[in-house]
């Protein structure tokens, strides 16, 4: 919105211009033009407005075309339209301060400056793709299962947008059709996969979830948020997004699995956020840690801080040495040793300003 003037100018300020400059008063005016002393009188205070048919008198009376007068009042009227829609979003704004603006401007997908209230309103409700607060609200807790989670999390708005910036992420049209059976089969090339580098693994596996159907996104997670991932199914598709808390690879793999896991054991119609207190987030828990690490090794993993016996049992079930020590340290619950064994990681969002990947 910055960069467009903050008031309207009326065509009559133009005719009343006209007229000052030729000596012609609203009477004599008037007569000219051949209607009503009250029509000029209302045409010059902005109170009808100037039609198409007002527009040939005057280029009659003025000898200025009627192109000009259309103009005029043409951008006046979108003027008025503008400015009454600037005073509205100005109205929304404290309602969508609780959003995380910060965080959809390091996105790219706010890019208003931070003195542009209405500015900054209208971006966000393009970025939810709503009109208002209203159907904000609305559009996003129209599900059951959407308002039972959100009703439980006091970062609702954080939530929304997280998720929000996912759906944006997904080519819907370049997934496969959804395939529980090929995804079952895609597990173990999955899990192998934790032993090769993240820059070599982390578009491959997207790529790989996707001819399957599964759309996989990774979304840097929103400070405060708290959490590792999410799985919903959006138009036929299991969408899993992770926020990679922690950057290590025994973090991502374990919560990409629990992911999966709803994918494959759970009904479609709900929202699960890993690390909330459901049945079936234990479920999924349990799902991960046995197809990382299969429960008949569980007895060989080393209790004491043995980095070689870490990387050996690695090797004999072909996982990364992180994906190892991560179970490990759960299952001991010290964690303060042999983090040289995880490999870290960047991932960087396309930023929407970029190439529109939202």
């Amino acid at each position: 919105m910055v960069g467009l003037p903050n008031y309207t100018v009326p065509t009559g300020d133009y005719v009343q211009e006209w007229m000052d400059n030729n000596g012609v008063n609203a009477a004599d005016m008037a007569r000219r033009l051949g209607v009503s002393p009250k029509h000029v009188s209302e045409l010059l205070k902005a109170k009808v407005a100037l039609t198409p048919e007002m527009a040939d008198l005057l280029e009659r009376v003025t000898g200025v075309p009627s192109a000009y007068w259309n103009r005029m009042e043409a951008g006046y009227r979108k003027d008025l339209i503008r400015l009454a829609a600037e005073a509205e979003l100005t109205r929304q704004y404290p309602a969508i301060i609780a959003y995380p603006i910060l965080y959809l401007r390091q996105l790219g997908f706010v890019t208003a400056e931070t003195y542009d209230k209405p500015g900054i309103v209208e971006e966000v409700f393009r970025f939810f793709r709503v009109v208002d607060a209203d159907a904000l609200e609305a559009t996003w807790c129209q599900g059951v299962a959407f308002r039972k989670t959100a009703a439980a999390n006091p970062k609702k708005e954080a939530l929304l947008t997280w998720l929000t910036v996912a759906e944006r992420g997904v080519d819907f049209a370049s997934l496969a059709p959804f395939d529980k059976s090929a995804l079952r089969e895609l597990l173990p090339e999955l899990r192998t996969m934790s032993r090769d580098e993240p820059k070599i693994y982390i578009q491959a596996m997207i790529a790989r979830l996707a001819g399957v159907g599964v759309a996989l996104c990774l979304v840097p997670e929103v400070p405060g948020l708290g959490i590792h991932g999410a799985t919903r199914w959006i138009d036929g598709h299991p969408v899993i997004q992770l926020s990679l808390r922690g950057k290590t690879d025994d973090q991502l793999w374990f919560t990409l699995f629990h992911e999966l896991g709803h994918v494959l054991m759970h009904d479609t119609r709900s929202l699960y956020l890993a690390g909330s207190d459901d049945e079936r987030e234990a479920e999924a828990d349990q799902f991960a840690s046995d197809t990382l690490i299969p429960p008949e090794v569980i007895t060989q993993l080393p209790r004491g801080r043995n980095l070689e016996a870490v990387r050996q049992l690695a090797a004999e079930i072909g996982v990364s040495p992180g994906v190892v020590l991560g179970r490990v340290q759960r299952e001991t619950g010290d964690y303060g040793w042999g983090h040289q064994l995880k490999k870290h990681f960047q991932f960087s969002y396309p930023m929407a300003a970029k190439g529109k990947a939202a």
